[in-house]
């Protein structure tokens, strides 16, 4: 019987790993080498999870119990990496954030910044696929829940002791690292860090709101947003207030929350301006940097597609419209 990471490796072929780092605009060399960190940095995030009080509960509810992946197969995910945003894995940030907790976007960003390419989709995509291999894996062998943290922690202790993995281990300790301090960060700020983090998708709101540009124009604006956020973090320390907020990128979770809960450009504004009183009151230091990301994501939007003309010619850049919703989120990080 295969190890969950064999299991998970083999269901990346090379020219999968081709298709995917063509997706991502990286190397392969480096998507397999991210793929190599990120199985084991998932493992140990199960196995520390399924040691605590209640963790095993709450693991099995992630383990699709039809022994298969929890979204189907890879050819659907990569499809949907290589369209629109990456729909198809906005879900598996979701269970990436429960399977490595608060930290997981530091813990991303550390993995990116090191490999050189946005790690987040390839997170997203592998979470699913290996709680996919621990249920087959339990089926297999006949594994209760009661003898699942047993499992998991034999597999990730047996892969750590392999010198063949040192290169990987080191990548992992150090994302995990760069996880727990920011943690403690995010702990720090209590219940106004939520703010910190929406910040961008607020801006990126704000803006793409102004005016109306059309279902193309939208997905131009939101992929200028996102591409904006991943080379922000991309030059921010691992376990900065950056990396620890706008680690995973800008996704579908972050705007579809501010549709629920600010949904005028005033609540947006004042989301962003209680997001820099924070920064400022806990992370002084880091508050040029942050207001910088937030303004630089709201800029790439506004220029990312034209308003007005016909088919692509005339039109304006950026528009009377988010001209003003670019100085009302100025005013927001005064």
């Amino acid at each position: 019987m295969s190890s969950l990471l064999e299991s998970l490796s083999s269901s990346f072929s090379a020219d999968t790993v081709g298709s995917i780092a063509k997706a991502l605009g990286a190397d392969s060399s480096a998507v397999g080498k991210g793929l190599g960190a990120i199985g084991p940095l998932l493992l140990g995030g199960m196995a520390g999870s399924a040691a605590k009080p209640g963790g095993v509960d709450a693991l099995m509810k992630l383990i699709p119990q039809d022994g298969g992946s929890l979204f189907g197969n890879l050819g659907s995910m990569l499809s949907g990496l290589m369209g629109a945003g990456g729909a198809a894995a906005a879900g598996g940030g979701s269970i990436v954030n429960q399977l490595l907790g608060s930290g997981a976007n530091a813990i991303g960003a550390s993995l990116s910044r090191t490999l050189g390419f946005n790690v987040a989709p390839l997170l997203s995509m592998a979470a699913p696929l290996l709680l996919g291999a621990v249920s087959k894996a339990m089926k297999a062998n006949n594994v209760d829940p009661g003898g699942l943290a047993a499992m998991l922690a034999s597999e990730r202790s047996a892969f750590a002791a392999n010198p063949a993995n040192s290169e990987a281990m080191a990548l992992v300790n150090a994302a995990t690292d760069a996880g727990g301090r920011a943690a403690a960060t995010i702990a720090g700020y209590g219940g106004e860090w939520n703010n910190v983090s929406l910040a961008p998708a607020a801006a990126t709101l704000m803006v793409a709101g102004a005016d109306l540009s059309g279902p193309f124009g939208a997905m131009k604006e939101a992929k200028a947003a996102g591409a904006a956020l991943v080379a922000a973090t991309q030059l921010a320390s691992p376990a900065s207030v950056i990396s620890a907020a706008f680690g995973g990128g800008l996704s579908i979770d972050m705007l579809n929350q501010l549709r629920e809960v600010a949904k005028t450009k005033d609540k947006l504004a004042a989301i962003i301006a209680d997001g820099a009183r924070s920064v400022a009151a806990k992370s002084p230091g880091e508050l040029a940097a942050y207001k910088a990301t937030v303004l630089k994501v709201a800029q790439a939007t506004a220029v990312a597609a034209k308003d007005g003309g016909f088919l692509g010619i005339g039109g304006t850049l950026v528009s009377a419209d988010e001209q003003a919703a670019l100085d009302a989120i100025k005013a927001a990080l005064a």
